[in-house]
């Protein structure tokens, strides 16, 4: 329970009567909201941390990590760091958290995120801290702070959070954390990656800057946009993953490394969105989205696959762009370009109908309507795509899991095989990348498999003709038998 400003106030008093008339002559020292009851404190040394090294206690750019993952696409690269901190259970359920975050040294950017446990791992997406208060849209059981860092001398000393009943009272001191602690953990300049290639350079065809739009648009030929208007789809049922459809060109990058410090692979399988919310931690899979080609390929899809027959790739989002960093589009209230159509990605709107004089967020003419960047594995064997194209995408953690299940390799690397039904008779119809969080819908009976968790015969359908082996899967408990086809 929280004390109220009126108890701290009599317990002030008290406290300032009994050290006698000299300490009331001196102005009192300001209370630091830090030492109020209800702060739950985590150690800089928690944190998983990317770029950053800890030195005394104190989370700092690593001298010998060149630029950081979280910087590597900025228009103005800048060397930065990001500290993910260890999820912190609540004593109640909560939706309003305040954050305080302590930083010393010279001037630079600290970002502060926050995302809560919604049920049984589902998370909401990260939510700025902005002024030190954060309101999420479910009551949640835990939370999780990552804090970025740019800014050479820059250092974190401190974090600590306090969640609030709804009659809770506002931060002490504002915007800022503790007074005298520095800077807070406001930032709005974006920090993460925009466009996969300069635009500045040639693009190898296929790669995630090819091929080039219009030189402006609005020329003598206005590119058409595949998706339609307002591609939001039917949403009526609230507990179904937002679905659209976007323009999808391939990463490449191999060597480089991704916003969450993953490590490109050859042939690797996860994928990019344009906004920092939604991106997975290192290695997880509690952002994924299904992405399903549609047949149409090129900017305009005027080319179409021929006796197209649809594929579909599970894949985590492990890096953010194309192009922008910002555009949520998927959410109904999105963080930016709220002009635009729930669905609708800011580049593609860019592209196809000149929207922000056909620039991104950063000032750069966009070559193309892309929203969805797919790693080279994704591309090529996932959707076996010969081209970028048009794809449609379910941003599954928008919806409710029935039952959670995520994707275990036995390599943990390599991805699994999607099947049209429950058996190796069955064709292959895409792939499931190791980590995606994928939602069982039911079970059924067919070949038995030996595979990371032993041997059984029971297969999950984890979309409309989907199935993949349990034994590849953690989690899924308890679904249903599927019905008889």
């Amino acid at each position: 329970m929280f004390h109220t400003r009126r108890e701290r106030a009599r317990s002030t008093a008290k406290t300032l009567a009994s050290l006698g008339a000299l300490v009331l002559l001196a102005p009192p020292a300001p209370v630091p909201a830090l030492a109020e009851e209800g702060w739950l404190r985590q150690e800089p040394g928690s944190a998983d941390r990317i770029g950053l090294v800890l030195e005394s206690g104190t989370l700092r750019l690593d001298g010998d990590a060149g630029r950081g993952p979280v910087a590597r696409w900025d228009p103005e690269p800048r060397r930065g760091g990001l500290a993910v901190f260890p999820p912190q259970p609540l004593e109640a359920p909560a939706a309003t958290v305040d954050v305080r975050v302590r930083t010393d040294g010279g001037p630079g950017e600290v970002t502060t995120e926050l995302r809560g446990d919604r049920t049984g791992g589902a998370w909401t997406e990260w939510h700025p801290v902005g002024d030190g208060r954060v309101t999420l849209p479910h009551e949640v059981a835990r939370v999780q702070v990552r804090v970025r860092l740019s800014g050479e001398g820059n250092g974190l000393t401190g974090l600590r959070i306090r969640p609030l009943e709804e009659d809770g009272e506002p931060p002490r001191g504002g915007a800022t954390g503790e007074p005298g602690d520095g800077q807070d953990g406001h930032a709005t300049a974006p920090t993460g990656p925009a466009a996969p290639t300069d635009p500045s350079e040639p693009v190898e065809p296929g790669s995630s800057g090819a091929p080039p739009g219009p030189s402006a648009p609005g020329g003598p030929e206005t590119p058409t946009d595949p998706s339609g208007p307002d591609d939001s789809g039917d949403h009526g049922d609230s507990t179904e993953p937002f679905s659209a459809t976007l323009f999808a060109t391939r990463i490449g990058l191999v060597g480089n490394t991704t916003a969450n410090d993953h490590r490109i692979r050859e042939n690797d399988h996860f994928a990019a969105l344009p906004s920092r919310r939604g991106l997975a931690v290192r290695g997880g899979g509690e952002y994924t989205v299904r992405v399903c080609t549609t047949g149409a390929l090129g900017p305009e899809g005027r080319d179409v696959t021929e006796d197209h027959r649809p594929r579909c790739a599970y894949l985590p989002v492990w890096d953010v762009g194309p192009w922008n960093t910002r555009d949520d589009h998927w959410n109904a209230e999105r963080e930016t370009w709220p002009d635009l159509a729930r669905g609708r990605p800011q580049a593609q709107a860019a592209y196809t109908l000149g929207h922000n004089g056909g620039l991104d967020g950063f000032g750069r003419r966009v070559r193309n309507p892309a929203g969805i960047d797919l790693a080279d594995g994704a591309f090529r064997q996932g959707l076996e795509l010969p081209t970028n194209g048009w794809v449609r995408v379910d941003y599954l953690w928008t919806g409710e899991y029935r039952r959670r299940a995520r994707i275990t390799a036995a390599d943990q690397r390599h991805p699994v095989v999607v099947r049209g039904g429950p058996g190796l008779e069955h064709e292959p119809v895409g792939l499931a990348a190791h980590s995606a969080n994928v939602d069982v819908a039911c079970q059924a009976v067919g070949d038995a498999m030996a595979g990371t968790f032993g041997t059984s015969s029971a297969w999950y359908r984890i979309g409309e003709g989907d199935y993949v082996p349990a034994v590849f899967a953690d989690g899924g408990n308890g679904a249903p038998a599927c019905p008889e086809p």
